[in-house]
């Protein structure tokens, strides 16, 4: 914790007024920091360290039990990217040191009080593809491997809930409308998905994900139904 605000320190010297550092009001600079570029940066990594400390929650859904000695565990979780696939490998690589929580720089990434490791749940918070994978480069033990610049992680497959879907008849009042007054198809999911190919929209129907999604989530970020009309399971 010294380090990470000495690092603050550091850097809200140098991009603002080091003169009137000290005396703005501390609730002033705060925000003016906050609205900075590097405040952004301090922002998410907060992030990831709050994800470090406190899940969010996210231990109520999983049991603080002792992990099979396969390394498998009946969770909604899914690892992040680079993990090895073999879970027991995985178990015994990883330290859970959680060097790769405090580095994703949009907090998607979650410690859990059992011994399983960190985490992604994707249904609830994506994973954004980071172009360098910071997660990936932070771990040191071999639990997160790098991979080929044109491969992407296979984190799970998403699926579309038809009765959910605002393209969908009975659901028609929850899509926006043109200047004319007239329903506009929906097409957040296929627009926002960063895999080619992976979600297709024929004119007049509902979205249709094929085998090439990966699972980041992202599309179920952006879905405007009041009930989310895709889900994420596992791949």
């Amino acid at each position: 914790m010294l380090d990470i605000g000495l690092r603050f320190f550091r850097l809200s010297t140098k991009f603002m007024d080091r003169k009137n550092f000290f005396s703005k009001g501390v609730r002033d600079l705060a925000r003016e920091f906050y609205q900075s570029p590097v405040g952004a940066i301090i922002d998410r990594q907060l992030s990831g360290l709050a994800n470090l400390l406190d899940p969010r929650g996210l231990n109520t859904i999983l049991p603080a039990a002792e992990v099979p000695p396969d390394g498998t565990l009946d969770t909604p979780f899914q690892r992040p990217p680079g993990a090895l696939a073999d879970p027991a490998d995985f178990q015994s690589s990883c330290t859970n040191c959680g060097d790769c929580i405090t580095a994703c720089p949009y907090g998607s990434i979650f410690r859990t009080e059992s011994s399983y490791g960190p985490v992604l749940q994707t249904a609830q918070i994506a994973c954004h593809l980071c172009v360098d994978y910071p997660c990936v480069q932070a771990c040191k033990d071999g639990a997160l491997l790098a991979f080929p610049e044109d491969e992407w992680p296979v984190l799970g497959q998403a699926h579309v809930i038809a009765a959910n879907c605002v393209n969908t008849a009975a659901n028609h009042h929850q899509r926006r409308h043109s200047s004319a007054g007239k329903p506009v198809t929906c097409r957040e999911c296929q627009q926002v998905c960063p895999v080619p190919g992976a979600v297709h929209h024929p004119r007049g129907q509902l979205p249709q994900i094929t085998a090439d999604c990966i699972g980041c989530g992202q599309c179920v970020a952006v879905c405007p139904a009041f009930v989310p009309a895709i889900e994420i399971q596992d791949a």
